[in-house]
């Protein structure tokens, strides 16, 4: 990772707070509530956590199940029983844009990268990997090396315990303008520090602190501003908490693991799915509006051990459009998880 440099910065409530990022020279205001002037469209889709199981659409087999999953391989993980989750493919049928190259952009909140689990490294890895390959058939190229680690960011100062929508989104405005790159071929990941919340919606909540509310584990969306353009970005709160973390043991531990899992969901659906008009389920009723990530979640959080660019990880597979089924790679010859 690039190393960061740190550039203090006032927000208009008087807070004092660090940006880090390897180009900035420049002070930048962050308003907590943008004006409605200056953001012109706004969509997300959240994760939810466990015991959420989207694995309904098995045609055949092999039905959801709060227990562990007993062929779970700490190599490779299952293969898909025939005829794995057909029809639950999912379609673009309008031609919808993707996400054929991109950086990753990191923004780390009152954190630094190895408090969350150093989702550079995973997110390095994953570009360099066969997993990554799944998105092939979905953006229509088969490059290497097109989703890379870009400029990486963080910010320290007083924040509401519940971040809102508009918080987000003045958090997004502001690591985009500091790093100055827009559009689909720019990826900007919030991971924020344990303990803060992120409400969507009264109810609909990341709050491990709170149960009743507790809804979802992490955010892929995209905004519109006027002054700085079309952004994609993820929100990825602390991810070792009851409802997210991974089953352990794990290979890297539940900090690291647990991220990694969320992230890899978060990036596949932003590649695929990036405006939320996509890439998704149209055809199942079970599964009617799943994105690639959403179709493979389990209910335990209980997935496979697999190597990605050589090193081992615990995240969940991916659906596969050419395989109609959960898989961590796209070639047939390769073993799928479920």
């Amino acid at each position: 990772m690039k190393p960061l440099h740190f550039v203090a910065h006032t927000v208009c409530a008087g807070i004092l707070i660090l940006l880090t990022t390897s180009r900035m020279s420049a002070q930048v205001t962050l308003p907590m509530i943008l004006e409605a002037t200056t953001q012109s469209d706004l969509a997300y889709h959240p994760l939810g956590t466990a015991n959420s199981d989207r694995r309904a659409g098995w045609a055949a087999g092999a039905a959801a199940s709060n227990s562990p999953d007993p062929t779970r391989d700490p190599t490779h993980g299952p293969q898909i029983p025939g005829p794995g989750y057909y029809p639950a493919d999912l379609t673009n049928p309008f031609n919808r844009i993707t996400v054929q190259t991109a950086q990753h952009h990191g923004f780390y909140i009152n954190a630094m990268p190895s408090t969350v689990g150093n989702p550079a490294n995973f997110l390095s890895d994953l570009g360099s990997s066969d997993f990554i390959h799944i998105t092939d058939q979905y953006v229509g190229t088969k490059a290497e090396n097109r989703y890379t680690v870009g400029q990486e960011a963080a910010t320290f100062g007083t924040l509401p315990h519940i971040l809102s929508v508009a918080n987000i989104v003045s958090l997004v405005h502001l690591v985009a303008k500091a790093i100055g790159s827009n559009g689909y071929s720019h990826i900007y990941h919030l991971y924020l520090a344990p303990g803060q919340d992120v409400c969507l919606e009264p109810g609909v909540c990341y709050s491990p602190d709170n149960l009743t509310t507790f809804a979802f584990c992490a955010f892929h969306g995209f905004v519109t501003f006027r002054d700085i353009g079309h952004i994609l970005f993820t929100v990825d709160p602390y991810q070792n908490v009851d409802g997210c973390r991974v089953a352990q043991p794990s290979p890297n531990g539940p900090v690291v693991d647990s991220l990694a899992a969320i992230l890899s969901h978060e990036v596949f659906e932003t590649i695929t799915d990036p405006d939320l008009n996509a890439w998704y389920n149209r055809t199942s009723l079970d599964l009617f509006g799943a994105e690639i990530g959403d179709e493979c979640q389990n209910a335990t959080f209980n997935y496979a051990s697999v190597e990605i660019n050589g090193k081992s990880y615990e995240v969940q597979p991916e659906y596969a459009n050419n395989l109609h089924g959960c898989a961590f790679s796209a070639s047939p010859s390769q073993h799928i998880g479920n």
